[in-house]
Protein backbone atom coordinates (compact mmCIF):
# COMPACT_ATOMS: atom_id res chain seq x y z
CA UNK A 1 0.00 0.00 0.00
CA UNK A 2 1.29 3.42 -0.61
CA UNK A 3 -0.39 6.16 1.71
CA UNK A 4 1.87 8.28 0.61
CA UNK A 5 1.09 8.85 -3.57
CA UNK A 6 -2.31 9.60 -3.02
CA UNK A 7 -4.83 12.10 -5.47
CA UNK A 8 -7.57 14.42 -4.45
CA UNK A 9 -10.69 12.99 -5.37
CA UNK A 10 -12.66 16.08 -4.27
CA UNK A 11 -10.95 18.00 -7.04
CA UNK A 12 -10.01 21.09 -4.68
CA UNK A 13 -13.27 21.48 -2.79
CA UNK A 14 -12.99 22.45 0.84
CA UNK A 15 -13.44 19.77 2.94
CA UNK A 16 -13.48 21.43 6.01
CA UNK A 17 -17.53 21.44 6.41
CA UNK A 18 -18.08 18.32 5.68
CA UNK A 19 -15.36 16.97 8.61
CA UNK A 20 -17.90 18.42 11.31
CA UNK A 21 -20.40 16.18 9.85
CA UNK A 22 -18.34 12.91 9.34
CA UNK A 23 -17.37 12.54 13.16
CA UNK A 24 -14.76 9.84 12.83
CA UNK A 25 -13.90 7.59 16.35
CA UNK A 26 -11.46 5.00 16.64
CA UNK A 27 -14.80 3.57 18.91
CA UNK A 28 -16.65 3.61 15.35
CA UNK A 29 -14.28 2.10 13.36
CA UNK A 30 -13.77 -0.73 16.33
CA UNK A 31 -17.10 -1.26 15.81
CA UNK A 32 -17.19 -1.02 12.30
CA UNK A 33 -14.63 -3.63 11.83
CA UNK A 34 -15.93 -5.71 14.51
CA UNK A 35 -18.43 -5.97 12.06
CA UNK A 36 -17.28 -7.20 8.87
CA UNK A 37 -18.12 -10.45 7.07
CA UNK A 38 -15.37 -12.84 7.20
CA UNK A 39 -16.15 -14.45 3.83
CA UNK A 40 -15.21 -11.43 2.19
CA UNK A 41 -12.40 -11.68 -0.15
CA UNK A 42 -9.51 -8.88 0.38
CA UNK A 43 -9.07 -6.20 -2.17
CA UNK A 44 -5.48 -5.02 -3.82
CA UNK A 45 -3.82 -4.29 -0.31
CA UNK A 46 -4.39 -8.22 0.24
CA UNK A 47 -5.46 -7.21 3.78
CA UNK A 48 -8.44 -9.42 4.77
CA UNK A 49 -11.08 -9.50 7.10
CA UNK A 50 -9.95 -11.61 9.62
CA UNK A 51 -6.69 -9.60 10.33
CA UNK A 52 -8.86 -6.45 10.60
CA UNK A 53 -11.21 -7.79 13.00
CA UNK A 54 -8.22 -9.86 14.87
CA UNK A 55 -6.47 -6.47 15.28
CA UNK A 56 -9.57 -4.04 15.31
CA UNK A 57 -8.34 -2.83 19.04
CA UNK A 58 -4.57 -2.39 18.24
CA UNK A 59 -5.69 -0.33 14.51
CA UNK A 60 -8.97 1.37 15.24
CA UNK A 61 -7.35 4.58 16.47
CA UNK A 62 -4.81 4.83 13.72
CA UNK A 63 -7.39 3.75 11.03
CA UNK A 64 -9.20 6.73 12.37
CA UNK A 65 -6.93 9.01 12.74
CA UNK A 66 -6.43 8.07 8.25
CA UNK A 67 -9.63 8.76 7.89
CA UNK A 68 -9.81 11.97 9.16
CA UNK A 69 -6.58 12.97 7.56
CA UNK A 70 -8.07 11.65 4.01
CA UNK A 71 -11.31 13.95 4.59
CA UNK A 72 -9.51 16.86 5.79
CA UNK A 73 -7.43 16.82 2.85
CA UNK A 74 -9.87 15.64 0.51
CA UNK A 75 -6.85 13.08 -0.67
CA UNK A 76 -7.44 9.10 -0.25
CA UNK A 77 -4.93 6.51 -0.62
CA UNK A 78 -4.34 5.30 -4.32
CA UNK A 79 -4.76 1.80 -3.73
CA UNK A 80 -8.60 2.71 -2.63
CA UNK A 81 -9.29 3.75 -5.91
CA UNK A 82 -7.94 0.82 -7.12
CA UNK A 83 -9.82 -3.02 -7.38
CA UNK A 84 -9.22 -6.42 -8.44
CA UNK A 85 -12.29 -7.38 -11.28
CA UNK A 86 -12.87 -10.79 -11.24
CA UNK A 87 -15.80 -12.75 -12.73
CA UNK A 88 -18.65 -14.41 -10.91
CA UNK A 89 -20.39 -16.50 -12.44
CA UNK A 90 -24.18 -16.58 -12.25
CA UNK A 91 -26.14 -19.15 -14.05
CA UNK A 92 -26.13 -20.83 -17.58
CA UNK A 93 -23.51 -22.97 -19.23
CA UNK A 94 -20.35 -22.24 -17.72
CA UNK A 95 -18.73 -21.86 -20.89
CA UNK A 96 -20.73 -18.37 -21.85
CA UNK A 97 -19.09 -15.24 -20.81
CA UNK A 98 -22.51 -13.69 -20.89
CA UNK A 99 -22.94 -15.69 -17.47
CA UNK A 100 -20.78 -14.24 -15.42
CA UNK A 101 -21.08 -10.84 -13.57
CA UNK A 102 -18.14 -8.70 -12.77
CA UNK A 103 -17.30 -8.39 -9.18
CA UNK A 104 -14.81 -4.90 -7.90
CA UNK A 105 -12.96 -6.42 -5.18
CA UNK A 106 -11.91 -2.95 -3.69
CA UNK A 107 -9.94 -2.53 0.08
CA UNK A 108 -11.84 -3.75 2.93
CA UNK A 109 -10.47 -0.18 4.54
CA UNK A 110 -12.49 1.86 2.21
CA UNK A 111 -15.40 -0.16 2.33
CA UNK A 112 -14.94 0.85 6.21
CA UNK A 113 -14.13 4.29 5.47
CA UNK A 114 -17.52 4.46 2.84
CA UNK A 115 -19.84 2.97 5.48
CA UNK A 116 -18.87 5.24 8.18
CA UNK A 117 -19.33 8.59 5.67
CA UNK A 118 -22.67 6.83 4.86
CA UNK A 119 -23.91 6.52 8.39
CA UNK A 120 -22.93 9.96 9.17
CA UNK A 121 -25.04 11.39 6.36
CA UNK A 122 -28.00 9.37 6.94
CA UNK A 123 -27.60 10.32 11.01
CA UNK A 124 -27.48 14.38 10.00
CA UNK A 125 -30.27 14.26 6.63
CA UNK A 126 -32.72 12.31 9.41
CA UNK A 127 -31.67 14.61 12.01
CA UNK A 128 -32.08 17.71 10.25
CA UNK A 129 -35.68 16.42 8.85
CA UNK A 130 -34.50 16.64 5.28
CA UNK A 131 -35.03 13.88 3.85
CA UNK A 132 -39.16 14.03 2.55
CA UNK A 133 -42.01 11.47 3.20
CA UNK A 134 -42.24 10.55 -0.58
CA UNK A 135 -38.32 9.92 -0.71
CA UNK A 136 -38.34 5.70 -0.93
CA UNK A 137 -34.37 5.58 -2.27
CA UNK A 138 -31.33 4.70 0.38
CA UNK A 139 -34.12 5.35 3.34
CA UNK A 140 -34.14 2.86 5.81
CA UNK A 141 -37.80 0.66 5.76
CA UNK A 142 -38.25 1.74 2.20
CA UNK A 143 -37.62 0.65 -1.35
CA UNK A 144 -38.80 0.65 -4.45
CA UNK A 145 -41.02 -1.90 -3.66
CA UNK A 146 -43.01 0.48 -0.53
CA UNK A 147 -42.94 3.19 -3.24
CA UNK A 148 -44.69 0.72 -5.89
CA UNK A 149 -47.02 -0.12 -2.88
CA UNK A 150 -48.21 3.73 -2.46
CA UNK A 151 -48.26 4.27 -5.65
CA UNK A 152 -50.36 1.29 -6.60
CA UNK A 153 -52.79 2.19 -3.55
CA UNK A 154 -52.83 6.01 -4.43
CA UNK A 155 -54.17 4.90 -8.33
CA UNK A 156 -56.86 2.30 -6.43
CA UNK A 157 -58.44 5.19 -4.70
CA UNK A 158 -58.21 6.70 -7.79
CA UNK A 159 -60.04 4.71 -9.03
CA UNK A 160 -62.59 3.39 -6.89
CA UNK A 161 -63.54 6.79 -6.92
CA UNK A 162 -65.26 7.15 -9.73
CA UNK A 163 -63.28 10.06 -10.85
CA UNK A 164 -62.66 9.86 -14.52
Amino acid sequence: MNYLRSSNVFKGRKMKNYVVLVSRTSDMVKSKLLKLKMNKAPGIDSVGTRMLLELSEEISVTVAELFTKSLESGDVPHDWKMANVTAVYKKGKKSSPSNYRPVSLTVILCKVFESIMRDSIIKHLEKHKLVTGSQHGFVRNKSCLTNLLIFMEEVTNYLDSGVQ
